[in-house]
């Protein structure tokens, strides 16, 4: 849910209550093998990641997430224009065998965590069951990451009244 009531600018998704975060824990449960592969070899690509966390975190527009994760995929070997174009959603100088994952991420993000059957669907055609679990778990945990980030950044600016925790296109 997006926030910000009168006066607000505040316009991210964060948790609204405590109910709402542990259904999402209970979520990363469910998905702990497919979560642990991926700091494996067998998980997918240390860069493919990066860019789904990026796309998500730009659907999102987590400050924190968005910092730490530039300073990881410029690690894995992403170039900073890249990172940029991730978090602006721009996915034209992807991998192509990769779009079809970070399109699902964005869709998975954009819908706040209800991706429609047929888009399940593609990505298991696509990459095969078990890639597709690593990928809609890279993308469930990123999602959590930045609703944390963004409920701290609500609960600042609302302690703050507005002068800490708001992106600079919400002040």
């Amino acid at each position: 849910m997006k926030h910000g009531g009168p006066g607000s600018g505040f316009r991210r998704r964060i948790y609204d209550s405590p109910a709402q975060c542990v259904r999402d824990l209970r979520q990363i449960v469910r998905f702990i093998r497919p979560v642990l592969a991926l700091s494996t070899k067998a998980g997918i690509a240390a860069s493919f990641r990066e860019r789904i966390m990026l796309v998500v975190t730009g659907v999102n527009r987590c400050r924190h997430c968005a910092h730490g994760h530039q300073l990881v995929a410029r690690h894995v070997g992403l170039s900073q224009a890249e990172i940029s174009a991730l978090l602006n959603l721009n996915l034209a100088d992807c991998p192509e065998h990769e779009l079809p994952g970070l399109q699902f991420a964005m869709h998975w993000a954009e819908s706040d965590g209800t991706p429609s059957a047929d888009a399940r669907s593609m990505l298991d055609a696509t990459y095969g069951a078990g890639v597709a679990r690593q990928i809609e778990a890279a993308t469930l945990m990123i999602h959590v990451g930045n609703r944390v980030g963004n409920s701290f950044d609500y609960a600042l600016s609302r302690i703050s009244r507005g002068r800490f925790g708001l992106l600079a296109s919400e002040r």
